[in-house]
């Protein structure tokens, strides 16, 4: 039986033996389509390459459309357009996945598998069709085999990682989600970093990505690239009250300084204390507030606060976990005043019976404080972890009201003290 080749339009005749055809100025406009449907899923997948057939260019326009106006798109189009395909080129994973989607829109799914299979068969490579099957994997509760699909697609697609990595986000939130994303959690996955300045940026709450990595109980992966993203997580969680699953995490940060929960200190023989805020002094830069290290007479560390005038802020922030009662103390070593300015230590109680107290010290601001001395501060007790800041009053006038503190030492004291 002789097969019947589909009649095309005598203009543009493609070559059987080349499978090329000219498509002119549609050509252009070919290669601009991606342009004109940046939010189109699929577009830029591109797994067929630069160089469309004109079959193809309609399995495209078809597959915009289908993104673009679902409820427009026909399911016996794309079948039909798709097994046409095939009769061109018989190993179009393309062709497939529009079979595939046609018979998904009948309500035929079991068909719909067997063609995206079969599509997988012919090439990897696709990025609709391993979307397709992470998507009905994960709807089908089965995690592992849909997280190998989504890896496959970034590691080929990497610029349509974000589209997936919203989805890892989304499994992320759930526990079981988490177990299933621990392989993945390693020095040499190449798409780690994204995953977790993604999904830190895009979720509601920061606690699932601090959760992710406490619960694998190993060192997060030590990439330069992920430092600022640790901070930034280590900051967000303790922002949104979730300072117990700062505290698990911060130990297993690659570069976190175990001493710095327990202490003050801003520096460490002569250098910065190295480790993550606000578990480290976490200092605002910002117009209205700011701090930043100083070095001080016999090579002592000390921290400089600024305030503009007409603002009232945080300049600095720490956590501190106490063990026992404690005092504050520190030395004012110079300070520049306005009119009605201040500057006040501010600790309050996260965890423990105390939760929630605030006590909050005199005006470093104030001319009457002596310059030099040794001051202290009374930290809440019945607490195990507190919240220590620096607030500033700008107060009225034309500069910034500032300040520097030196000799910042926590001291052990006795609970009647």
């Amino acid at each position: 039986m002789t097969r019947q080749v589909p009649k095309h339009d005598g203009r543009r005749r493609p070559n059987v033996e080349t499978g090329r055809v000219d498509l002119g100025r549609e050509a252009q406009d070919l290669r601009g389509a991606s342009e004109r449907f940046p939010a189109c899923g699929f577009v830029p997948f591109r797994p067929l390459g630069g160089g469309f057939f004109s079959w193809r260019s309609g399995q495209r326009n078809l597959a915009i459309r289908l993104i673009e106006a679902p409820k427009r798109t026909k399911a016996g189009e794309l079948i039909k357009a798709g097994r046409t395909g095939l009769t061109y080129a018989p190993l179009s994973a393309r062709s497939l996945w529009l079979v595939g989607k046609g018979l998904e829109l009948k309500g035929e799914f079991g068909a719909a598998h067997k063609a995206m299979i079969r599509a997988e068969k012919i090439t990897r490579r696709d990025a609709a069709v391993q979307l397709w099957l992470a998507d009905n994997d994960l709807r089908r509760a089965r995690v592992a085999s849909s997280l190998r699909h989504y890896d496959l697609i970034i590691r080929t697609e990497p610029e349509v990682a974000g589209e997936v990595v919203t989805r890892l986000a989304a499994i992320m939130t759930a526990p079981e989600g988490r177990k299933y994303l621990q392989p993945y959690i390693r020095d040499n996955n190449p798409w780690l970093p994204f995953l977790l300045t993604k999904s830190i940026g895009q979720l509601p709450s920061a606690e699932p990505v601090g959760l992710l990595l406490v619960e694998r109980n190993k060192k997060a992966p030590a990439l330069p690239e992920l430092e600022p993203t640790y901070g930034f997580l280590m900051t967000r969680l303790v922002a949104e009250g979730a300072e117990d699953v700062a505290l698990d995490l911060y130990p297993l940060l690659p570069n976190a300084n175990a001493a710095a929960l327990n202490g003050v200190a801003a520096m460490a023989d002569g250098k910065p204390v190295v480790g993550y805020p606000p578990i480290i002094w976490s200092f605002a830069d910002t117009e209205t507030q700011r701090a930043n290290l100083v070095a001080l007479e016999g090579g002592d560390g000390g921290i400089e606060f600024f305030g503009s005038p007409g603002t009232v802020g945080v300049a600095a922030t720490k956590l501190i976990a106490l063990r026992g009662s404690s005092r504050l103390q520190w030395q004012v070593r110079e300070r520049s005043t306005n009119l009605q300015s201040s500057a006040n230590w501010v600790a309050t109680c996260l965890e423990g019976r105390s939760k929630g107290a605030s006590i909050s010290s005199v005006n470093l601001l104030a001319e009457t404080l002596p310059l030099g001395k040794n001051l202290t501060l009374r930290m809440p007790g019945n607490c195990g972890l507190v919240r220590l800041e620096m607030r500033v009053n700008g107060g009225i006038g034309r500069n910034q009201a500032s300040l520097i503190v030196g000799k910042l030492a926590l001291l052990k004291t006795s609970p009647r003290t």
